[in-house]
């Protein structure tokens, strides 16, 4: 095996996390210039905005065919609550959509969607699918430009999963940090909050309040996509079962169990989690049809995913698969 991968060459690729900022975006950050968003985009501002030119020289050196953009956390969920959320999102969706217009056959776009309305989210969902023909949609966590943290297992959210249902596109769920009411663990180590830890909590917590909600039997096939190699959920999936099956108090009337939901419901993608034995791991719980590769560009290398995904001592037709076939077939790509 080794020395077939050593003769490998570079595959052609499908990356679905890669960040894109609408110039602008940054002065609408929560928190400011002291917020982790904020500092983290500062030092790759200049390849967020750049939706175009350096983008396409990274994906032709690492055999990326297509890349589909979405904009960088915490995007639209972000917005102030005197911001008008579905004018603003409407712009940044044309925005984006009109600066890759010349580039079809490389580059896509995750519709950004105004969730603190589920209507107005609806509405911007159809139009970006029926209309200007994207994937699916990306939405950076939780909405709390109302002042309070909105998760989408709420109530009012139901039509808008059942639209995406029916629309047959995945939504993204992409992190962002936790809401100030929940950082108390993290205080005096502000490295937590962010891309190393806290995010993957945030994201992984909500991802369990829309399953123990139950909507995913009231919406058997909808599609939800999860970074960073499953948001910590493929590892406790076991535990998560185990529990709810042990503890009377936990018990919920749900169709299947938490792996059986990640097994039917999700796609998890590589996006900065570039390490063999983890995506071995993900691969046994999920399954070689539901991971896909992602990079995290500009936060993370194309490079270095590349060369890693390039080079992983897995079998070709389990990398071909994770590199450009799940992908395509889930986006209608390619």
């Amino acid at each position: 095996m080794l020395e077939e991968t050593e003769r490998r060459h570079v595959m052609r690729k499908i990356a679905l996390e890669e960040a894109v900022a609408v110039p602008g975006q940054e002065k609408l950050v929560p928190g400011g210039s002291e917020s982790f968003e904020f500092q983290a985009m500062m030092p790759v501002y200049d390849r967020l905005v750049d939706l175009t030119e350096e983008r396409l020289r990274h994906m032709d050196a690492t055999g990326i065919e297509i890349s589909v953009l979405s904009v960088t956390s915490p995007g639209t969920q972000g917005l102030p609550a005197d911001t008008d959320a579905a004018a603003t999102v409407t712009q940044w969706n044309d925005y984006v959509a009109t600066a890759i217009s010349e580039h079809r056959d490389r580059l896509a776009c995750f519709a950004a969607l105004p969730m603190r309305d589920p209507d107005a989210a609806i509405t911007e969902l159809r139009r970006y699918v029926t209309d200007l023909g994207c994937p699916g949609a990306l939405v950076n966590g939780y909405d709390d430009g109302t002042g309070t943290p909105l998760y989408y297992d709420a109530p009012q959210y139901l039509d808008f999963w059942h639209t995406a249902e029916e629309l047959g596109v995945p939504l993204y769920i992409h992190p962002r940090s936790a809401p100030p009411d929940h950082v108390t663990t993290y205080n005096g180590y502000p490295q937590l909050d962010g891309a190393a830890w806290g995010f993957h909590v945030e994201t992984a917590e909500h991802i369990l309040r829309l399953i123990l909600s139950g909507l995913f039997d009231t919406a058997p096939r909808l599609q939800i996509i999860l970074g960073h190699m499953g948001e910590i959920l493929p590892w406790w999936a076991w535990r998560l079962d185990h529990r709810l099956a042990l503890d009377p108090g936990d018990k919920l009337p749900l169709a299947r169990t938490v792996t059986e939901y990640l097994q039917q419901n999700f796609y998890i993608t590589t996006s900065g989690f570039f390490h063999t034995p983890a995506l071995e791991y993900a691969v046994g719980v999920l399954g070689p049809d539901r991971v896909l590769y992602s990079v995290d560009y500009p936060y993370e290398s194309c490079e270095e995913a590349g060369t890693w995904l390039d080079k992983a001592d897995l079998p070709d037709d389990l990398l071909r698969k994770i590199a450009f076939d799940n992908a395509a077939r889930l986006l209608k790509l390619g």
